[in-house]
């Protein structure tokens, strides 16, 4: 079973490194890296959600020849589900699609948008989100770098529409946090109709990056669920 994962706004490859640490041997994973940052540094940030979806169907074809899953949180969780959708117009089924920090599409966000900001603002809300470490935050001229791709990102989660159409077949876990002031529960039991598959929701303790925190209860349960899924598979 192969799992991919992708970002939250603001957030690259990097936000998993960790997780081979908790997955078992039979579960490979695959961070999604968006340009404009780490090893894509040179490469302009994408601010058009059907430019970010299409990059991210070409990054994920080559390795669907293995049974494989989608993990996604706030801005990765909207990515993940359009992305899984043109790959079932493919006729290419995802197992199990894991969506984290993120109201069902369709439901308006709670969160009040930021992109369009001047920079000093922008970055104040930004810094008040707890989801970028303070040592970036504090250091000014890399922020000034950082800063395109930062905005880029909240112009995709901010800018994402849901348009009703392709119905996935394969089950959806919906994960959110307790303390997350921008999710209720009724849009994460929304996500159950997103699918003609099973559902099922997980609420975790802790913020909106929740997962940066309970990082190990996170991947364990994900590799329980995975496994249920490669079984299936079989």
């Amino acid at each position: 079973m192969r799992l991919f994962c992708f970002p939250y706004a603001g957030g690259s490859a990097s936000v998993f490194r960790n997780w081979k640490t908790y997955l078992p041997q039979n579960i490979e994973a695959f961070a999604i890296q968006p340009p404009g940052r780490e090893t894509r540094f040179a490469e302009p940030p994408v601010s058009d959600f059907h430019e970010y979806l299409d990059q991210s169907v070409q990054a994920i074809l080559p390795l669907t020849d293995t049974p494989f899953a989608i993990f996604g949180h706030s801005l990765g969780a909207a990515a993940k589900f359009e992305t899984a959708r043109l790959l079932e117009k493919r006729g290419i089924a995802t197992r199990l699609l894991i969506v984290s920090g993120r109201q069902c599409p369709g439901s308006p966000s709670r969160r009040a948008p930021i992109a369009h900001l001047p920079d000093a603002d922008f970055l104040k809300a930004v810094s008040s989100y707890n989801g970028t470490p303070a040592e970036i935050l504090n250091n000014r001229e890399l922020m000034e770098i950082l800063l395109p791709m930062i905005r880029a990102d909240f112009s995709l989660a901010e800018g994402y529409k849901y348009t009703p159409g392709i119905e996935l077949s394969c089950p959806i876990i919906a994960i959110a946090s307790r303390q997350d002031e921008w999710l209720a529960a009724e849009t994460i039991a929304g996500w159950s109709g997103m699918t003609k598959g099973p559902f099922e929701s997980k609420w975790f303790e802790g913020d909106h990056f929740y997962l940066n925190q309970y990082t190990r209860e996170l991947v364990e349960l994900l590799s329980e669920r995975l496994g249920q899924a490669r079984g299936v598979a079989a």
